[in-house]
C-alpha cells in the first residue's frame, strides 16, 4: 500500500491534478477526499500508461465531483434553512400575538351586545387561532426538513467517500492489467472489497435521506393544506 503524491507535472495527469485541487478545496468545507481509504494506489504507478487508457479512472473520478456537488447543495440549503426557521417563528411570535388581539376584540364585542360585531369577532377569532396552526406546521416542516438536509450531507460524504474508493479500484484494475505492482502487499481484491463496503455504506445513508425527505414532503404538505384553509377563512 502507497501513499499519492502530489505536485507532478506530468500533462497527461491533469485530470488527476484537478481533482486533487478539488479536494484541497473541498477541506475549506469540511469535505474530506477519500481521507478515509486504507487502499490507495499511487498515482505515480501509473505515470507510464498514456491517458487514453484511463478513461475508466477519469469517469470514476467525475463521479467523485458529482458528490462534492451534493454536499455543496446541501451545505447551501442548510444555510437557506437557517433563515426560513428565524422568519417562521418570527411569524409564530405574530401569530400568537394575532389571537391574543383577536380574544380582546371578541370579549369587547360580546360586552357591546352587538351581534354583527360579535360574529365579526368570533369569525377572526378562528381565523387567528387557524393562524397559529399554520405557523406551528411550518416550524414543524422546517424541522423535518433540517433532519433530511443532516441526511442528505452524510449521504453526500458517503457517495464521495464511495466515488473515491471506486476511483482507486479503476487504478488497481489498471495497474493489474498493465503488470505494473504498487506495493508488495498490493491486491486488486482489497480494493474491491473497500468500494463494496464503501457503496454499501453510501446506500444505507442515501436509504435514509431519501425517508427523510419524504417525511419532509409529506409535512410541507401539510403546512400548505392548512395554510389554503386559513386563506379561504379570511376570503
Amino acid at each position: 500500500m502507497t501513499t499519492p503524491r502530489t505536485g507532478d507535472r506530468n500533462p497527461a495527469r491533469t485530470p488527476l491534478l484537478f481533482l486533487a485541487g478539488l479536494c484541497l478545496t473541498g477541506a475549506a468545507f469540511g469535505i474530506g477526499c477519500g481521507g478515509g481509504l486504507k487502499y490507495k494506489v499511487d498515482d505515480t504507478a501509473l505515470d507510464a500508461v498514456p491517458a487514453g487508457e484511463r478513461q475508466d479512472v477519469f469517469a470514476a473520478q467525475n463521479e467523485v465531483e458529482i458528490a462534492r456537488s451534493e454536499q455543496r447543495t446541501a451545505k447551501s440549503q442548510m444555510d437557506q434553512l437557517d433563515r426560513d426557521l428565524d422568519v417562521a417563528k418570527n411569524e409564530k411570535k405574530q401569530a400568537d400575538l394575532e389571537v391574543e388581539k383577536a380574544a380582546t376584540e371578541q370579549e369587547s364585542a360580546n360586552a357591546s351586545h352587538d351581534e354583527n360585531r360579535a360574529n365579526s369577532s368570533k369569525h377572526g377569532k378562528e381565523v387567528a387561532d387557524l393562524g397559529v396552526k399554520v405557523s406551528t406546521a411550518k416550524l414543524d416542516w422546517l424541522d423535518q426538513k433540517a433532519d433530511w438536509l443532516k441526511a442528505a450531507s452524510k449521504a453526500a460524504e458517503a457517495h464521495q467517500e464511495a466515488a473515491q474508493a471506486k476511483v482507486e479500484l479503476e487504478k488497481a484494475k489498471l495497474a493489474k492489467q498493465k503488470g505494473i505492482k504498487p506495493g508488495n502487499d498490493f491486491s486488486v481484491g482489497n480494493y474491491e472489497d473497500q468500494w463494496k463496503d464503501k457503496n454499501d455504506e453510501w446506500q444505507s445513508a442515501k436509504k435514509k435521506a431519501d425517508s427523510q425527505e419524504k417525511d419532509t414532503k409529506e409535512r410541507e404538505q401539510k403546512w400548505k393544506d392548512i395554510s389554503t384553509q386559513q386563506a379561504k377563512m379570511k376570503g
